[in-house]
């Protein structure tokens, strides 16, 4: 496939896909935080949330393991296209629920498309961009990521204290509906799969999973992915309301100015993590701030103090993700790089619905405080992953 430059020496291709997610993902992620806002408003308990939250990934984790290998048989573009029209259908249905048991089916079937449309974008990334800029590819990934969230907390918070629930969900419907259009101008990257017997291919793509490298790297974005997932849309949302008593569009503002900083280092921390020692020490300074975030969460009781965490938390969290992305990224070949990264986020998800378990059922048992400090033990391990990967690299393990 012949590269056409744009600019940051990244091509046409990975830009449109930019646009795309700015606008796809505007209203989905700006709704995110809210849903447990929204569970509790149709009548669930904290822990009823935490069951309609974990219940609804099960088919879609199991999905995940087989939707990287599809994207790599028949091409990456149409899962992205197709899922967010389903995503936006699901919504609208969801508009429409009374309880939270109503709630259980259409937030299921928004999962799924993400099952083939994660993976999918992934591997486009990896094929349209240069493995020497991949970190800065996926610094501002993430970046367009995060002002897709701005712009949605916003709007969101703002439809919901303005006209309710029900229209708010149905406008996140519509846009990621509308919003799909926008990916038919990609082009297809998909590299020719030689006629192979599935279970040959299979054996083939899972193969990677026994180096050491990627099997670690694997387990690293797992874990963190899993855990950043519950503090972001459970734990931090759910303190928000039952412990500050903040009305939605209050927590609209702060969850716009963390994202805002993010947005703007997020590409900063991509470039920097292009190079492999100083990413380690940025890494785990990363990690180790999370742990005055966390213990300041379990005393916070005002929108500054709030704000504080999540800042602390996330919005300095620019290293961690785009160097384990570009490692992996780099460490699979094109063919088979759609199966595992569809592994990977199955491996995501299984780790998000347990940890959405325990938080849940902690929070209701154990009390709020201690939910909050169970989940320390999470940067510190992350270190010591760490510490262990930047050995493995050294001896080329």
């Amino acid at each position: 496939m012949v590269l056409i430059r744009f600019n940051f020496g990244l091509t046409r291709d990975f830009w449109i896909l930019m646009l795309s997610l700015l606008l796809i993902n505007m209203f989905g992620l700006g709704f995110s935080p809210f849903l447990p806002y929204f569970l509790r408003e149709i009548g669930a308990s904290i822990s009823e949330v935490a069951f309609v939250l974990a219940f609804s990934r099960i088919a879609y984790t199991l999905l995940l393991s087989v939707g990287g290998l599809a994207g790599d048989l028949v091409g990456r573009k149409a899962p992205m296209i197709l899922g967010p029209v389903i995503v936006g259908a699901s919504y609208i249905v969801l508009a429409g629920a009374r309880s939270w048991s109503d709630a259980i089916l259409p937030l299921t079937f928004s999962l799924l498309p993400g099952a083939f449309i994660a993976p999918a974008v992934f591997a486009y990334i990896g094929d349209v961009v240069e493995p020497l800029k991949y970190g800065r590819a996926f610094g501002i990934y993430y970046s367009i990521m995060n002002i897709s969230a701005i712009l949605g907390y916003l709007i969101v918070g703002s439809l919901v204290d303005r006209f309710g629930y029900s229209f708010s969900i149905l406008a996140v419907g519509v846009v990621a509906i509308l919003g799909a259009f926008t990916r038919v101008w990609l082009r297809e990257t998909r590299r020719a799969v030689k006629e192979i017997a599935v279970l040959v291919y299979l054996r083939e793509a899972y193969g990677y999973l026994r180096q050491r490298v990627v099997l670690l790297l694997v387990i690293l974005l797992s874990l963190y992915m899993g855990l950043a997932s519950v503090l972001d849309s459970v734990i931090f949302p759910l303190w928000a309301r039952e412990i500050v008593s903040l009305k939605e569009v209050d927590f609209s503002i702060i969850l716009s100015l963390e994202a805002a900083i993010y947005s703007m280092l997020s590409p900063i921390g991509g470039r920097l993590a292009e190079s492999r020692t100083l990413w380690i020490y940025l890494s785990a300074l990363e990690l180790l701030i999370k742990i005055p975030a966390l213990l300041l969460l379990s005393h916070a009781t005002s929108f500054l103090q709030l704000l504080a965490v999540l800042l602390l938390n996330s919005g300095l969290a620019i290293f961690v993700i785009p160097g384990l992305n570009s490692r992996l990224s780099a460490a699979l070949s094109s063919a088979h790089r759609g199966a595992i990264w569809g592994m990977q986020q199955s491996f995501i998800s299984a780790a998000t619905i347990c940890f959405t378990l325990i938080g849940g059922y902690a929070w209701e048992s154990l009390g709020n405080v201690i939910t909050v400090h169970i989940f320390l033990f999470y940067p510190v391990v992350m270190v010591l992953l760490l510490v262990v990967l930047a050995g493995l690299e050294r001896r080329g393990a």
